[in-house]
């Protein structure tokens, strides 16, 4: 599925800000390994430290953990009130680098609840890793649950391709079919991060062909080949900013308002998020109901959510998400009034 995106705006105001929107794999190894030097260096801080000085929720931190202990065993210490190394010795017996380190534990929290072809794989990298700390290669059952979506099936081949594309910065050949149009084209693009949403990897990428930034489902991509020349990110390039004003990962030209309301039986259940989006405004209305505002570019992904609340939502603007949803409705009545 491919979905056009706008050219990435850096702005120089909104760097720095905290960011809950899915992380590329790029932002993970970075996240991760300035964790695993702070540990190193006997600072053992806090997931709240941790949290600030990373710019990342506290849940995220603690994922972040989990992972790191399924390589390199880590224990939280009372007295110092923070992290350190379970073996003082455990990175030096550890025949990997430290950034090799972070990627295998970025890899690791965005395919440990997967059903990815590299699941496998990365199990038995992380028994030899547990056999260098001369701990016993064993499932470490966590009290945490994450409920992520079962994903869709991609080549061992054409993930480590891509994420060698992305790591160097080489030009990908790829010959892609899109599922709207049902049409196989074949476009040089530059692979600028990937990203894991709903069960699916996604690339984003600069596309030659469209002259544009878009993302494209690696499991659409039916043949591809390193071109084996460089490109260069623009200086302050982030992913996160890059999508900040789509819902999750799809974008549009065009940037617009979308105001909806939400009646008062289901306006304490949307209250339990602090935030659906970065851009949202919320205002509690005299009746109990809950006017959420959010500036977005794209509306596809907001309407399925917006489906998830029927009866209990309300677009009020904009006029063309209010049609399309109207449309949606009535054909699906129609649908229902069938007989089987």
């Amino acid at each position: 599925m491919v979905r056009r995106a706008k050219r990435p705006r850096i702005k120089k105001e909104s760097l720095g800000r905290r960011r809950d929107k899915p992380a590329g794999l790029s932002e993970k190894v970075i996240g991760i390994l300035k964790i695993l030097n702070l540990i190193e260096q006997g600072k053992a801080p806090s997931a709240k430290t941790l949290a600030e000085e990373l710019e990342l929720s506290e849940r995220t931190i603690y994922r972040y953990l989990y992972t790191i202990n399924a390589m390199v065993p880590i224990v939280y210490d009372r007295e110092l009130g923070g992290y350190r190394l379970e073996n003082k010795k455990s990175l030096r017996i550890i025949p990997l680098e430290k950034e090799e380190l972070a990627l295998l534990a970025a890899i690791q929290e965005m395919l440990s609840k997967s059903s990815s072809v590299l699941k496998e794989t990365l199990k038995g990298l992380l028994e030899k890793l547990y056999a260098c700390t001369k701990e016993r290669a064993k499932e470490r059952e966590s009290p945490i649950r994450f409920l992520l979506p079962h994903s869709v099936p991609i080549s061992r081949e054409k993930f480590t391709k891509i994420m060698e594309a992305v790591n160097n910065q080489k030009q990908l050949l790829i010959e892609y079919h899109s599922i709207n149009s049902n049409e196989t084209t074949e476009r040089i693009i530059d692979p600028y991060g990937l990203i894991f949403h709903d069960g699916i990897w996604f690339i984003y990428a600069y596309c030659h062909l469209r002259e544009d930034f878009m993302t494209f489902a690696i499991d659409r991509i039916k043949d591809l080949r390193s071109l084996n020349i460089s490109f260069r990110k623009p200086e302050g390039f982030s992913l996160e900013e890059a999508l900040r004003d789509s819902w999750h990962i799809w974008e549009d030209e065009k940037t617009e308002e979308v105001r909806v309301v939400f009646s008062p039986e289901i306006s304490e259940i949307i209250k339990r998020k602090p935030g659906w989006h970065l851009s949202e405004k919320r205002k509690e209305l005299p009746d109990g109901s809950l006017e959420l505002t959010f500036r977005l570019s794209g509306l596809e992904e907001i309407k399925w959510w917006l489906y998830s609340w029927i009866p209990h939502v309300k677009v009020i603007e904009p006029e063309r998400l209010k049609e399309e949803m109207k449309r949606d409705l009535e054909k699906s009545l129609e649908i229902f009034s069938r007989p089987d």
